[in-house]
């Protein structure tokens, strides 16, 4: 994930969003600080205890940097968790203990096994593969269906930064040897696909978006736990029909030229003779990554084998011990261990190439995020019962659960588009997680459809690592960004509202606590 300032973002900007930007950057940088101030001077809300003012203070201060980016998000975030032990909230270890906390653990063995993978060549011998198949046969159309499900499925296991610029470097070289002017709106139409099945596959697994995750690692103190596989039967669903509505737009909406279009399969397959046979590292990385998602997936696997389900010892052993942050370091190291090339005792992984696979920055962010979601949801501070209190009054008033469950999924898809997923996906999680049980609503349910939703932005160059990538090659309008975009924003509430919160409802069952 790219964590840019606004000077590097201003030569893919027009004169009047450099403004915007500007002007925004700077009524967050006084913002925050003063609404930090004036909520420590008010009286406790109902409720909350002085403790939760100072965090509910330290809370708004940082989302608005989060949302307004007067700061880099990695530093508002560290800055987030220093305050916490200035404030008297946390100590040192309570507060910076969430860096290390197993979602950021997991993450780091994921981007790893994942950055050697493109590392050795295999993510892009992948995407030749797939536009290479007989089934394009030449077919403009059929060759945007590609560039929108290879960028997805992709996307699901590792970074879909790298999936974005694997896939951009392809389109460029096929732009090229079709000789696409800018003004060709198939040309446009084959990059926004990559942008929009990049961020579209992020919500099929959990380690496909770092959302998924804080939404899995808001829920853990609860005690409630998310398996794999248990995700992926909510993710792939909303995928499936979210590609759909993808495919739908791009072609009834922005009617990208086909006719006349002949495309060729020369220049893929001329890519491929160069890559040549697999060697091996990308062996190496294949399997790694297989055993990778068979181990994650083992524990809910396992029981289905087994006699006694979950309550048979193997099961029980299992979850206990094969947590996905264990699998995934495990993995993660054997790459360190397994030679390419043993006379030299090169490895499949050096150290200073996995440091480069790290999203650092992301990490910082997932740790703050859940430092502020959990402090925010505690009972003791008040601020959980103060909001219940607050969704419960709408309830009452007439408002219908559905109406709730619309308007915070609704709320996560707005603002992700103008700010970092991350940041959206714990602020609106965090709140579904404190006023869910309150209002009747199954808490769980909210805070995972909460997190799907914080991966819906497709309107904006700035919305997401993609969507910036794609805007970068020059061969997209913000305009039809913007208008198509939106459209598919709007399109993927309604489907995560209608179908994404009934089918979480069953996969993720939730009993009300007795009064």
């Amino acid at each position: 994930m790219a964590w840019n300032d606004l000077a590097e973002m201003a030569p893919l900007l027009s004169e009047a969003e450099v403004r915007f930007e500007k002007r925004r950057r700077l009524l967050g940088l006084v913002l925050g600080p003063l609404l930090f101030v004036a909520i420590l001077l008010m009286s406790p809300l109902e409720h909350v205890t002085p403790v939760g003012m100072r965090t509910l203070a330290i809370f708004v201060w940082v989302v608005i940097w989060w949302v307004t980016e007067p700061l880099p998000i990695p530093a508002t975030a560290f800055l987030g968790l220093a305050l916490l032990v200035l404030m008297g909230i946390l100590n040192v270890a309570e507060s910076f203990n969430y860096w290390a906390n197993w979602v950021n653990i997991f993450l780091m063995g994921a981007m790893i096994i994942g950055h050697a993978m493109s590392l050795h060549g295999l993510t892009q011998r992948l995407a030749y593969k797939m536009l290479a198949s007989k089934l394009l046969g030449g077919s403009p159309w059929r060759l945007l269906v590609a560039f929108a499900i290879g960028p997805a499925v992709l996307s699901s296991i590792m970074s879909n930064v790298v999936t974005a610029i694997i896939f951009l470097s392809i389109g460029l070289g096929l732009v090229k040897t079709l000789r696409l002017s800018r003004e060709n709106r198939y040309g446009e139409a084959l990059f926004v696909c990559i942008a929009w099945g990049a961020g579209m596959g992020g919500i099929i697994t959990p380690p496909g978006s770092p959302p998924n995750l804080i939404s899995i690692g808001l829920l853990a103190p609860t005690g409630y736990r998310i398996g794999f596989l248990q995700w992926m039967m909510v993710g792939v669903p909303i995928a499936l029909l979210g590609m759909v509505g993808v495919l739908l737009i791009i072609r009834y909406v922005m009617k990208p030229q086909l006719d006349g279009l002949q495309t060729s399969s020369t220049y893929v397959q001329e890519q491929l003779r160069r890559l040549g046979p697999m060697n091996a590292g990308e062996k190496i990385s294949a399997v790694t990554l297989a055993v990778a998602i068979f181990l994650w997936m083992l524990p809910d696997t396992a029981p289905l084998f087994l006699e006694g389900g979950r309550q048979h010892p193997v099961s029980v052993w299992l979850t206990r011990h094969l947590d996905w942050s264990v699998s995934a370091i495990i993995v993660a190291t054997a790459l360190f261990l397994i030679p390419v090339d043993w006379k030299e005792r090169r490895f499949a992984m050096t150290w200073p190439e996995a440091v480069k696979g790290v999203e650092w920055g992301t990490l910082a962010l997932i740790g703050s995020a859940l430092a502020m979601g959990n402090l925010i949801a505690h009972r003791e501070l008040g601020l959980g019962a103060f909001f219940a209190a607050k969704l419960a009054d709408m309830a009452t008033g007439g408002a219908s659960h559905m109406l709730i469950v619309l308007i915070s999924i609704f709320f996560a898809v707005a603002l992700t588009n103008l700010a970092s997923n991350v940041a959206i996906s714990s602020m609106v999680g965090t709140l579904a997680l404190a006023i869910g049980p309150s209002a009747g609503i199954n808490p769980v349910a909210l805070v995972v459809c909460a997190g799907i939703a914080s991966s819906m932005a497709f309107s904006l160059p700035i919305s997401t690592p993609p969507n910036a990538i794609v805007f970068a090659s020059g061969q997209v309008r913000v305009g039809t960004m913007l208008r198509s975009g939106t459209l598919l924003s709007l399109l993927m509430v309604l489907i995560i509202w209608l179908l994404g919160f009934p089918l979480a409802e069953w996969v993720f069952p939730w009993t009300p606590a007795a009064p």
